[in-house]
């Protein structure tokens, strides 16, 4: 990658320093507000960890966001907002400086400094195996500390989104002398600086944690948070109406209609960051072909899964990327691709398909027989949705034939070197709200797997070159308008079918105040959180 940089971005750099945030987070207090008592959330699976270096998935994230902090983070609308840091300056395009909060303890009363803003960053970069999402954060270097409040971070290469990255809900601070006490234990001893600590895990049944009193900020409203495991989606409702459960993460979606309209409960939804789709492999002979891939996308009446499975708990993707997202552009599917039998047809015709006589289409003597691997319960009604498509591209004359398969089977084969599958569903989110983190790890031609997560096995020298060129580049303007030409190109190339851009959703009881829902989903903060009762 070439890593040199204009002297008119230098120049800017130098002239504006580019200090990006002063000041202080604290959280708002509400006049009339209550303290105390003990806010229960059922949700349907147990944490892997409350390490973050461990855990990627929204149930230990949900936790651990309330224990440990990061130095900046996102808020609602995506802008960055100071949280461990109180200001930071772009020193150069591999450096950024922060000034670092004063007067800040772990739950354990060692102190929060520059040193453990070093030691997290270097665990999670530098040390082996590192964290589990390192590779899709950015080319981190490392860390240097300046003195006990200031800190360099510093990237092997320019890198755009290396403020987003520090914002996600991974990169929490955690305590040196806990990590080395609990050491391949400290997944299940987590100890940060944030608003909560931990208490208790018994697994599979629920966390317990407690406010800090000696949080540096406003302090929690609620005495303590019980996080209960309760995997069906029709008994964490049955939890909600009979007062066992204060708030129910991923609700049914079927009984959200009914839930709006008896006005008995809280809803809170946002559109977020998540992609569920149908992929294609195009490493594989006949998916390979644009004009199949287009044709299969006009088969598929996607509003009417949106409507009928999703039941209003998703809206129509409209790009690879969700709306929230650093650099979306929308790709304008619903034009691009209508849901058109006819017209998927005629480009499979073109493409030198006929039906045979069993309907199914062949060529050459060959069928159109696909495999699909899949998963049912991993994400927000996948395997309905798969079913849902084969039986749209069964109407065609495409054999798609769905296997599903335990998650940590689907996630391994996924991550191999060979994907034998034509088609695969997958569920994508853009953890740190900037494009970079899905197009230079999905669609850039030396990612496929395990290097990266380029499942479709995509290479397009241009897309290349507009991903690297964003990566690398401090101008956040030019980095927004090459992702849009990158979207643009892909729209009329497609490598996925976009079926569902998934809400946020939570519905409390009506006595749970002060709550708002961010649509990154990791992001759950809990501190302004009470209870009217």
């Amino acid at each position: 990658m070439n890593t040199k940089i204009s002297q008119r971005v230098m120049r800017v750099l130098a002239v504006c320093a580019l200090t990006l945030a002063v000041a202080g987070w604290v959280p708002a207090a509400t006049a009339g507000e209550k303290r105390g008592g003990t806010l229960t959330i059922v949700r349907p699976t147990d944490p892997v960890s409350l390490d973050s270096n461990l855990e990627t998935t929204g149930p230990g994230a949900w936790v651990y966001y309330n224990i440990t902090e990061p130095l900046l983070v996102l808020d609602e609308q995506g802008k960055l907002t100071p949280r461990l840091a109180t200001s930071w300056q772009q020193l150069s395009p591999t450096k950024v400086r922060f000034k670092l909060r004063p007067h800040v303890k772990f739950h354990d009363g060692t102190p929060f400094n520059a040193a453990a803003v070093k030691f997290t960053i270097d665990r999670a970069f530098n040390e082996k195996p590192g964290a589990r999402w390192a590779s899709l954060a950015g080319p981190f270097a490392g860390a240097e500390v300046v003195d006990d409040l200031t800190v360099d971070i510093l990237t092997k290469e320019p890198y755009g989104p290396t403020l987003r990255s520090l914002a996600m809900a991974y990169m929490g601070i955690v305590s040196p002398t806990a990590v080395k006490k609990h050491a391949e234990n400290y997944g299940r001893n987590p100890v940060g600086t944030g608003p909560f600590t931990f208490v208790e895990w018994r697994t599979n049944t629920s966390i317990t944690i407690e406010r800090n009193n000696d949080y540096w900020g406003d302090k929690a409203r609620v005495d303590r948070v019980v996080f209960k495991v309760v995997p069906e989606e029709g008994a964490r409702m049955i939890a909600l109406r009979t007062g066992e459960a204060d708030m129910v993460l991923i609700p049914s979606p079927a009984e959200l209609p009914n839930i709006k309209r008896e006005g008995k409960f809280n809803v809170y939804e946002v559109v977020g960051g998540r992609i569920i789709f149908v992929g294609f492999n195009l490493a594989k002979p006949i998916v390979d072909d644009p004009l199949v891939r287009q044709a299969m996308f006009h088969a598929v009446d996607i509003n009417g899964i949106l409507e009928n499975i999703y039941e209003g708990s998703a809206v129509r993707p409209r790009s690879y990327l969700a709306p929230t997202v650093f650099g979306f552009k929308d790709m304008q599917f619903d034009k691009l691709y209508p849901y058109d039998k006819a017209k998927a047809k005629a480009l499979f015709a073109k493409a030198g398909w006929a039906p045979g006589p069993d309907g199914i289409l062949q060529k050459g003597g060959q069928k159109m027989t696909l495999s699909w691997l899949a998963s049912r319960g991993r994400y927000l009604k996948d395997g309905e949705m798969a079913e849902a498509v084969q039986a749209e591209l069964k109407e065609v004359g495409v054999d798609a034939r769905l296997q599903f398969l335990e998650w940590g089977a689907v996630f391994s084969q996924m991550r191999s070197a060979n994907l034998d599958h034509h088609m695969y569903t997958f569920g994508w989110i853009t953890t740190n709200n900037d494009a970079d983190y899905t197009m230079y790890s999905s669609f850039l031609c030396k990612s496929v797997p395990p290097a990266g997560w380029n499942r479709a096995r995509y290479c397009n020298k241009r897309v290349d070159e507009l991903i690297e060129k964003a990566r690398s580049s401090v101008d956040q303007a030019a980095r927004e308008k090459m992702y849009g030409e990158v979207q643009t190109i892909m729209a009329k190339d497609p490598v996925w079918i976009p079926v569902a851009n998934t809400k946020e959703v939570a519905v409390t009881q009506r006595y749970v105040r002060g709550f708002s829902i961010h649509p990154v989903e990791y992001n759950l903060d809990l501190t302004t959180v009470w209870m009217d009762k």
